[in-house]
């Protein structure tokens, strides 16, 4: 299934959403539907949002400034009569989520239809159509360093993609009620098989994260960084090249875990590269500078080629 945006989504069809775990993704989407013009749900009335999490952390303070309308202390309580459960969590604790929707959750969650916000998405749809699950998975393409519901943003979606990933067989009005829950929040629905969207952020997100995390092991594990002089020197460059690095372990190791089988053979095309970097700079007499700005240059034009074709896809 090819990449499509879809920007003409359906009016949102919820009037009772629940959210399993309650961070800053499951924060921020709280606050865009509280700041968005669809804040009645179908027919008028106030809709209806609920958190829980297992320490109850995010609910209550989402709860305590007006964002949600309960967070009791039970899942079941939260889930029970609503049209929407979004699962918001790192991917290993979304698939044991699932597992409890078609287990002990299952006669609260009734017909409620089910999304989740996580970074890999064949392990969890293939679990959810294993489990009879009424389900479509989903990604936002946003984030912030920081985490918790108190660094959720209302603006965290806008303009960006939000890759919607159905089951085979999936009823279209489903897929058309999350793609217009992404379209709720301001961001712009894509509709993706799960294998492809899995390629794709391997090839953006998860590579990338491990290409930080290396370069931070190894830099940091360098002497000049023992010695602190490099530690001073760091800025900006350094920043953004090990940001990723600074993310949530247990949030990259689910991710890792979820999509090994993406992720390891892009992980040696970039290692084929920095080989052929070492060579190049080991050359006897000295690396040729001709051929090193050849590849820095190659190396732009594809990044300007990529950023023309997302600005055209906007």
């Amino acid at each position: 299934m090819s990449a499509r945006p879809t920007v003409d989504a359906a009016p949102l069809p919820f009037r009772r959403i629940a959210f399993i775990g309650f961070g800053l993704i499951g924060g921020s989407i709280a606050m865009a539907l509280r700041a968005g013009a669809r804040e009645a749900a179908p027919g008028g009335g106030r809709l209806h949002l609920a958190a829980w999490t297992p320490d109850g952390r995010g609910p209550g303070r989402g709860l305590s400034v007006g964002l949600l309308d309960a967070a009791p202390p039970v899942a079941r309580a939260a889930i029970a009569e609503a049209d929407l459960v979004v699962l918001a969590g790192p991917p290993l604790a979304i698939l044991e989520r699932l597992d409890d929707l078609a287990g002990e959750w299952r006669d609260a969650l009734g017909e409620a239809l089910v999304t989740d916000v996580a970074s890999t998405k064949a392990a969890i749809v293939d679990h959810a159509a294993s489990l009879g699950l009424r389900f479509v998975g989903g990604h936002p393409m946003a984030g912030r360093d920081t985490t918790g519901v108190e660094a959720a943003s209302a603006a965290l979606f806008g303009g960006r993609a939000w890759a919607v990933v159905p089951p085979a067989g999936a009823p279209d009005a489903d897929v058309a009620a999350i793609e217009a829950l992404a379209v709720a929040t301001g961001a712009r629905p894509i509709r993706l098989g799960a294998a492809e969207h899995d390629a794709a952020v391997a090839a953006i997100i998860h590579v990338p994260l491990l290409a930080a995390v290396a370069l931070a092991e190894a830099m940091t594990a360098d002497p000049a960084w023992r010695a602190g002089a490099a530690r001073e020197l760091a800025s900006s460059g350094w920043r953004d090249a090990t940001r990723l690095a600074a993310g949530s372990p247990e949030m990259g190791a689910g991710i890792l875990a979820t999509n090994a089988t993406e992720v390891a053979p892009r992980l040696r095309a970039v290692r084929d590269e920095l080989d052929r970097w070492i060579v190049q700079l080991e050359r006897a007499g000295g690396p040729e500078v001709a051929a090193l700005q050849g590849r820095l240059e190659t190396a732009r034009a594809a990044l300007t080629g990529r950023d023309e074709m997302s600005g055209r896809g906007r």
